[in-house]
């Protein structure tokens, strides 16, 4: 990468820093509980019974669970967005809520658990820390817990501008985040707290002793249809990008999804095929032209429909 280009990249993460911070972040949402196998079911179905079931003891008694671990079922619903909600008015399943409620509640399709990765750290305002480490690209391919908190630290200050936080919420944000990634279990004595985060199927991030990798994740679990997702996520029909902004900009593939540069074109070649996007390589453009006016929940229902 060429000192112009990394001039230009800082001046968009700096852009990006001073429009986040207009807005409110949320450290230690989860009450540091990460997500379980069958807490995004359980709080979907107990919001299609009563949109008012988390003004009743935080939903504690109709899901089943303590008081703490429903406030975590909550958020995150609402952090991977398969929830919406108003004070007075309840809670009630978002449009993309809806298509996994009805097509995959279980989240046993590797679409699914994609899409609700690309919800979750796609969201500055609630997953703040989530969209520090996913959303903004570096060379960050090996690296321990102790490492991770300095950079992410960092990050946080530049985004704060000087404003405080509470490096104990930060602190525990990494750890559910790595625990969720990486397949780290927590070591209590209650069963509940020793099932895997869904999320770790998608094997982004490994653990070796007290190490953790992120790289390419496991290539039978990503499809075209991911990256089809993740860019209707992001772009309106008729918009454009350079490949290589696509790939390594705030928000890029490499961060989010992990792809390499060499699979993100050949998935864009098989999504050009299919007429949702096209493709101009002449005179070095590498050019991505937006052709689908599918949503995102367009998309979400055309993929479980086809499966």
């Amino acid at each position: 990468m060429t000192l112009i280009r990394i001039s230009e990249q800082l001046k968009k993460i700096q852009e990006s820093w001073k429009t986040m911070k207009k807005k409110k972040i949320r450290l230690k949402g989860h009450e540091t509980f990460c997500i379980r196998e069958g807490w995004m079911e359980k709080g979907m179905a107990a919001i299609e019974a009563d949109s008012q079931v988390f003004s009743k003891m935080y939903g504690a008694d109709a899901l089943g669970v303590g008081v703490n671990m429903a406030k975590a079922i909550r958020y995150w619903l609402k952090a991977c967005e398969l929830t919406d909600e108003k004070s007075g008015k309840g809670s009630w399943l978002s449009e993309f809520g809806k298509k996994v409620y009805h097509y995959d509640p279980y989240l046993e399709q590797d679409f699914t658990l994609w899409c609700i990765h690309i919800n979750l750290v796609r969201n500055q305002r609630l997953a703040t820390t989530w969209y520090l480490f996913f959303s903004l690209y570096e060379q960050l391919e090996e690296f321990t817990k102790d490492n991770l908190y300095t950079i992410l630290r960092d990050r946080l200050e530049n985004y704060l501008e000087g404003e405080c936080f509470n490096d104990r919420s930060l602190e525990d944000d990494i750890r559910i985040l790595l625990q969720m990634y990486s397949r780290e279990r927590i070591e209590k004595n209650d069963p509940e707290d020793k099932k895997i985060c869904p999320l770790a199927k998608l094997g982004i991030i490994r653990k070796t002793g007290n190490t953790y990798i992120k790289g390419e994740p496991n290539l039978n679990r990503i499809s075209p249809e991911v990256l089809w997702y993740y860019l209707q996520s992001r772009f309106m029909e008729g918009e454009a990008v350079y490949m290589e902004d696509l790939y390594s900009d705030i928000e890029g593939v490499a961060g989010i999804l992990g792809l390499s540069r060499s699979l993100l074109g050949e998935y864009l070649d098989i999504l050009a095929g299919y007429g949702y996007v096209d493709l101009n390589r002449t005179a070095g453009l590498d050019m991505i032209y937006i052709k689908s006016s599918y949503t995102r929940e367009e998309v979400a229902e055309h993929v479980y429909c086809s499966l």
